[in-house]
């Protein structure tokens, strides 16, 4: 693939973003929306076309990409915050599906955690404290509708987007593969001391392969697994109590969710509930704030009506009572 056409491709989409987000002009909106989708049907004809070369059909793939591409200009281009919210959901979802289809489980673990956890924390508070009114017609403020600086957001996404495929595309504008060295070895290693501090599971798939096992030798440091000739093996207990070798094959590891979940509960159980907890309050907090604000805006409402206040000073008479 030509860098250049990418990059062409690429501030084509950044274009019709820029021009998306001018509220009140339907000809400029139109034009940047015919814009953007040109550029978003090259990319996707440069992937498929790909695809066909190496006889397969990234489906999915291209779905969950549409979803998200689509999902990520109505968020920004969209005027009210709660909507904006919803897409910004669907774009997390569709990124999350996408590394899962990568099987990099843990980065659509973390996606969803940090986004859908922390950062919809704070976008509830924008969610519950924007907009708020005393009447239902009054209007929304401008900077809850109204973008500031569109053009200059969208030409740092397209400078960021342009850094990070020079990055990723060689001087032939390939994307390279770098062959396996020491940190894959390691990483191998580190799965399969993962599967040793699993016992019930290294057993059971001690017992798939060798239905006769009883149970695996462990040493005295705490250790199963050793390595003989550059493979992994395991000393097992046969039912007459003989001891033997058992190679482990690769299909025994343990997969990146399994990976995870033990890191999380045995590694890391504090850092887990700590953050757990303060999510939680967040959530208390904006809902308290929220309903402070409703409950001021309700009683001007009243007051305006007649109808005494839902919270009164104890200094302040009520309407339309006796001295």
């Amino acid at each position: 693939m030509n860098p250049v056409l990418l990059y062409a491709a690429c501030l084509a989409g950044a274009i019709g973003l820029g021009l998306l987000l001018n509220p009140g002009n339907r000809p400029l909106r139109l034009a940047g929306l015919v814009i953007g989708l040109g550029g978003i049907a090259w990319l996707l004809g440069q992937a498929l076309q790909r695809s066909a070369e190496m006889a397969e059909l990234p489906l999915l793939e291209v779905i969950f990409g549409l979803i998200a591409i689509a999902a990520a200009a109505r968020m920004v281009t969209h005027s009210r915050p709660v909507f904006s919210a919803l897409y910004f959901i669907l774009v997390v979802l569709a990124s999350a599906s996408m590394f899962l289809l990568l099987s990099a489980e843990f980065m659509a673990f973390a996606l969803i955690i940090v986004y859908a956890g922390a950062i919809l924390i704070t976008y509830l508070f924008v969610l519950m404290l924007a907009q708020q009114s005393p009447s239902a017609g009054a209007s929304g403020t401008e900077y809850d509708t109204v973008p500031r600086e569109p053009f200059m957001a969208v030409l740092i996404g397209f400078i960021m987007l342009s850094v990070l495929a020079e990055t990723l595309l060689g001087p032939g504008g390939v994307i390279e593969h770098r062959p396996a060295n020491t940190e894959l070895i390691r990483a191998e290693l580190d799965q399969w001391r993962d599967l040793e501090r699993m016992p019930k599971l290294l057993l059971e798939k001690v017992q798939e392969a060798e239905p006769t096992a009883r149970e695996v030798v462990t040493s005295d440091t705490g250790q199963s697994i050793y390595f003989h000739n550059g493979s992994a093996t395991i000393d097992i207990v046969m039912e007459d109590d003989s001891i033997r070798p058992l190679k482990l094959d690769q299909s025994m590891l343990p997969g990146n969710t399994q990976r995870v979940g033990m890191a999380l509960v045995a590694d890391f159980p504090v850092s887990l509930e700590l953050a757990g907890v303060i999510l939680l309050m967040a959530m208390f907090g904006a809902v308290v704030l929220a309903r402070k604000q409703i409950e001021l805006g309700e009683d001007d409402a009243r007051a305006a009506a007649g109808l005494s206040r839902i919270a009164m000073d104890e200094h302040e008479p009520e309407i339309g009572a006796g001295p």
